[in-house]
Parts: C-alpha cells; sequence; structure tokens
C-alpha cells in the first residue's frame, strides 16, 4: 500500500477540514506571515536608518558573514509560523503537523548520525577530485563560538521548510487528494521552484531546481513512510549543515562556513558534474534510510 499506515495516522487530524478553499488560504497565509514581517523590518530600517537599507539587502542577499547568516537563519521563523498559521485555518496546531514527537526526535538523530556518516565519506571522496582546497573562512575557535546558536538557527530553517512543504502542504493535500501525484508531486515541484535564482547560468539553474526537487521528494517519502517530519528534518538539517556550514560557496550563504569552496557560482563546468554527485548522494542517502525506517 503507497499509503502506509503511519502516513494514515499522520495525515488524519488534516481530514477534519479538508477542503480547497482552506487550502488556498492556507498557502496565502503562510506567505503573507512569512514576507510581510521582513517587508515591514525593511520599511523600518529605511524609515529610521535610510543609509542602511541597501547595506542589509545586500548582505541579505549575498550573507559572507556570520551577522548576516544569523539574521537570514532568524527569517525563518516567519516561515515556521506561516505554516502554524496555516494549520490553524484547519483547526490544528504545530503538533499535527509534525507528527508523533518522540517518534519524530528518534527518527531525527537517526537520520542526522547515519546521513552525516554517509556525506563526510563521499565529500571526502570528491574533494580528491577537485583540483585546489578550500579556504579556511572561519578559525576554528571563532567557527564553534558561533555554533550554540546557529545551529538552533539552522534547525529553524530546516524545520520550517519541513512544516511547510512537507508538513503543512502535503498533509492538506493528502487529505483532500488520492493521488500521490499531487499530494507529494504538488508540494516537491513548488520546493524546486522555490529555490530559482535567475541570476545563474540557465543550465544550472534548472540543474539546481532539479536537485532541490529530488530532495523534496526524498523528504516526501521518508514522511510517507515514517509518518512524522523527523527524518526530513534531519536529513534537511544535515545537507544543510554540509553545504552551509562546513564548505560553502563564497557569497552564497557562506557567512557561517568553516571553509569556502576554490570556485564560485560561475564556474558552471565544475558545478553541473559536481551537483549530479549530490544528487546521486541523495537517492545514496535515501536508500539508506529506507532499509531503516521500513513502510508499516
Amino acid at each position: 500500500m503507497f499509503r502506509t499506515t503511519a502516513f494514515e495516522d499522520f495525515i488524519a487530524p488534516a481530514r477534519h477540514y479538508p477542503e480547497i478553499w482552506r487550502i488556498l488560504l492556507g498557502v496565502f497565509v503562510a506567505v503573507i506571515v512569512y514576507l510581510a514581517p521582513i517587508l515591514l523590518i525593511f520599511i523600518g530600517i529605511g524609515l529610521l536608518f535610510p543609509a542602511l537599507v541597501f547595506e542589509v539587502q545586500t548582505a541579505l542577499q549575498t550573507p559572507d558573514t556570520p551577522r548576516a547568516m544569523l539574521v537570514l537563519l532568524s527569517t525563518f521563523l516567519f516561515m515556521g509560523l506561516g505554516a502554524v498559521m496555516a494549520a490553524a485555518i484547519h483547526r490544528r496546531g504545530l503538533a499535527s503537523l509534525i507528527g508523533p514527537f518522540r517518534p519524530a526526535c528518534q527518527n531525527f538523530s537517526r537520520t542526522v548520525l547515519g546521513v552525516g556518516a554517509l556525506f563526510l565519506v563521499t565529500g571526502f571522496i570528491v574533494s580528491l577530485f577537485v583540483g585546489d582546497d578550500p579556504t579556511r573562512h572561519l578559525s576554528l575557535t571563532r567557527w564553534l563560538s558561533y555554533l550554540p546558536l546557529a545551529l538552533p538557527l539552522l534547525l529553524v530553517q530546516t524545520g520550517a521548510e519541513e512544516l511547510l512543504f512537507r508538513g503543512y502542504l502535503m498533509q492538506a493535500l493528502a487529505a483532500r487528494f488520492k493521488s500521490a501525484i499531487i499530494w507529494m508531486g504538488l508540494p516537491t515541484v513548488l520546493f524546486g521552484l522555490a529555490h530559482f535564482n535567475g541570476a545563474l547560468d540557465p543550465r544550472l539553474t534548472v540543474l539546481l531546481i532539479c536537485a532541490t526537487g529530488l530532495f523534496g521528494l526524498v523528504a516526501a517519502d521518508l514522511t510517507r513512510i515514517t509518518g512524522n517530519l523527523g527524518a526530513a528534518i534531519g536529513f534537511h538539517f544535515t545537507n544543510n549543515f554540509f553545504a552551509l556550514f562546513l564548505v560553502a560557496i563564497q557569497g552564497e550563504m557562506s557567512g557561517l562556513s568553516l571553509y569556502t569552496a576554490p570556485f564560485t557560482m560561475q564556474d558552471v563546468d565544475i558545478l553541473i558534474p559536481l551537483i549530479i554527485v549530490d544528487m546521486v548522494t541523495v537517492v545514496m542517502a535515501w536508500a539508506l534510510l529506507r532499509r531503516w525506517f521500513k513502510p508499516a
């Protein structure tokens, strides 16, 4: 059965109020709650400190300092709040979006450890084929000093995206529609398109959307077989820890990274095979987790 027993239990709270108008309104509310506070903050800065507007905008677009990165991660609090308020339209709360809390925590921990170990191995292998060594961005002492704040904010960022896409949206669609093309496919497509970056080379843009969509599909499947967001959040958290905190691309959310890669987003010929390798690694991690979390 494609819909596991655990997944049926996960979407059960959403079955009480599955109306399409609630879903559409929920998405609208989630977007407004996420974007409106950020817009109001910019307006406030513009009124009080006009000279700082451009500086703040640039810092958030290319957060290559620890402070800018911490601020950017903290904005995802609004996305998480948006997901909770969207669920409130269906008369349910945060707990219903996550699923059973204790199994979710267990799945999160197991996923972080398993996927983290896999990423370490594959990252080491890939580094053997990249000509230049990464550049130290932050000293180890300074990097470690930021982690007590940075790690919870990374959990906020990854958790908020999972709450919205795999929690609220997939859950609400699965309660309303039988077809997995809709309740798995639509959140996956939207998740991929949400990472669109028109400033990049078109080939890279398309490939990144596909890579992000693949990750979203894997996260959706993990949620389907476990009946909670623990594994999806754990996978997302581990992936972003390696990509943002260990070795990041300079200028691409690199403010809290220990190292920066020896290439930029303009080096398309280098990035394309690396992204393909990353997609293969995601599939490998998914296969590993599927062996751990057998459908119930």
